[in-house]
């Protein structure tokens, strides 16, 4: 596991290494990961729909396309690897992340005429490359946004094609529920009836939900039998309430528990229960204590451990938000629950962890389908925090699309590719509300039953489960509402409370009454003199 304390020369390295730059307008930038301006070669594997990889080489940054696409609109044109491109619709790269850059430039083009016009080194006129015009993003993206609308009929009409991917374990499933149209149940019914009974929780979490959600939506008793043979293989494979990644035990990795694919599980025990299935007592209500312990209480932990303080988690306590809201969809006393508040103050980390985003264990990529995925949950319950976290992650959403509707994850490493980028298209859905993960009501199928009012702790306890700063000795509660990206998440946090001006006593009070754990370790670390990180 990742140490949870950084040594000081560390993030002043990170900082000096910003300020010496000459590339960028502002020094930090929000996301850690934006291409070095030393670096001799960065790589940005797709611009989107248009079909090529772009090298970004120096002097920061002259463009080379890396690659071409088969089938895609480039390659229709005279675009070939190793080109240099001068300007793309007569900007050439400055001031900002390149990523970013680009995503606007391909934002302007869909939203106008779909043209995406390449000066070349060496050729006396720009090559043109078209694509689809889809409009511009509403101001209340993905809802209510034709633009979004079209990306997700684009994903799920991908998604319709013979030879398509179901995801891992079946994921698609998840997200052609998630579209709320009844055109995407075919494709779903026949994933759905063919789906095995695996034995790995990475399986049964990923593939189980969207099975489980089918059942509820339709009320086809055909997958009734599999959603059993899933909780049997969950119950049998279960060890001290949670779950290694690929079955067996091994109590010298992650203490016998792999959280980012034991997570899921306990969101697939709430909602087989709700199908109707023999969920053993000891087995839901086991794992539904053990991991609603973590909820608000710092990271969901890499294995069977205490909760990890730092901004990086690689998606686990997104997929703990999810697993909340499922417990919080079954039990009656849902939105008033402790559950539901569980579910908010996980998904809420999505927000202060965003800045490191795509790192993360294997590659970081499967962190950015939950931390994107629980933000939505967050649509109307913190709808600044929701569209700060939205509008300034917009261009990886769309240089991640394929130009034949698919998504990868850009910068993902090994997950950016389909089996994992059927996922990703949750960010525009489940605000949508049409899962019962993420907010539909009970359908006619639905066996509602009752949780434990308390799992664990006592009422007390709950304020961990705020969303609110903690009250000041004079009665006063500072707003945290009004967060910004560039200001709040956790990078320029960190940037900013380690920085050469070090906070003031008043201002480390402030933040050790914050509302997120990790926040509050590290103003807590800086009264005993240590820098903690991310």
């Amino acid at each position: 596991m990742k140490s949870l304390l950084l040594v000081l020369p560390l993030l002043s390295g990170l900082i000096t290494s910003a300020q010496e730059s000459s590339f960028y307008k502002d020094p930090q930038g929000i996301f850690s990961t934006r291409p070095s301006e030393k670096a001799s070669l960065t790589n940005i594997r797709r611009f989107g729909p248009v079909g090529i990889g772009i090298d970004l080489l120096q002097p920061a940054f002259v463009m080379r396309i890396s690659h071409i696409e088969e089938g895609s609109p480039a390659a229709a044109t005279e675009l070939k690897a190793g080109q240099i491109i001068e300007s793309i619709n007569g900007q050439r790269l400055a001031d900002i992340d390149p990523r970013i850059q680009l995503g606007q430039i391909l934002e302007s083009a869909e939203a106008s005429d779909g043209l995406i016009k390449f000066a070349i080194k060496g050729m006396p006129d720009p090559v043109v490359v078209h694509i689809p015009v889809l409009g511009a993003y509403s101001k209340t993206w993905p809802l209510n946004c034709p633009k979004s609308d079209r990306i997700v009929r684009g994903v799920a009409d991908y998604l319709a094609q013979p030879d398509a991917t179901e995801g891992l374990g079946g994921i698609g499933m998840l997200f052609l529920l998630s579209t709320g149209d009844d055109r995407d149940l075919p494709v779903v019914q026949q994933w759905a009836r063919s789906l095995n009974a695996h034995k790995y929780p990475w399986y049964i979490g990923y593939g189980g939900i969207g099975l489980c959600e089918y059942y509820l939506r339709t009320g086809d008793e055909f997958v009734l039998p599999t959603i059993q043979k899933l909780v049997d293989n969950a119950a049998q494979g279960q060890y001290l309430d949670g779950w290694l990644g690929r079955g067996g035990v091994s109590p010298t990795y992650g203490n016998g528990h792999l959280n980012a694919a034991g997570t899921l599980v306990v969101g697939f025990y709430m909602l087989a229960k709700e199908c109707g299935a023999d969920v053993p007592d000891h087995a839901l209500n086991g794992a539904l204590v053990h991991f609603y312990r973590y909820s608000g209480r710092g990271g969901n932990p890499y294995g069977d451990n205490r909760t990890e303080a730092g901004f990086v988690d690689n998606g686990k306590n997104g997929k703990l938000a999810f697993a909340m809201a499922a417990a919080a969809a079954v039990t009656p006393d849902g939105e008033n629950s402790v559950y539901a508040a569980a579910r908010d103050v996980c998904a809420i980390q999505s927000f202060y962890t965003t800045s490191f985003m795509l790192h993360g264990h294997t590659g970081g990529g499967i962190g950015e389908i939950w931390r994107s995925a629980a933000m939505g949950l967050l649509y109307e319950t913190r709808p600044h925090h929701y569209r700060e976290f939205m509008d300034h992650r917009k261009w990886h959403y769309d240089l991640s699309r394929r130009f034949d509707g698919s998504f990868g994850i850009l910068g993902g490493a090994g997950y950016d590719k389909e089996q994992w980028g059927v996922a990703y298209p949750l960010t525009y859905t489940i605000p949508r509300r049409t899962l019962r993960i993420s907010g539909a009501p009970p359908t006619k199928h639905s066996k509602q039953f009752r949780l434990p009012k308390q799992p664990w702790g006592t009422a007390a306890d709950n304020i961990f489960l705020s969303l609110d700063a903690a009250e000041s000795a004079d009665g006063s509660r500072q707003d945290l509402t009004r967060e910004t990206l560039a200001k709040d998440s956790s990078r320029a946090f960190l940037t900013r409370f380690h920085g050469t001006q070090q906070p003031t006593d008043d201002e480390i009070r402030r933040y050790i009454q914050h509302q997120d754990h990790n926040i509050r370790f590290v103003a807590a670390n800086k009264v005993l003199g240590i820098n903690s990180g991310y």
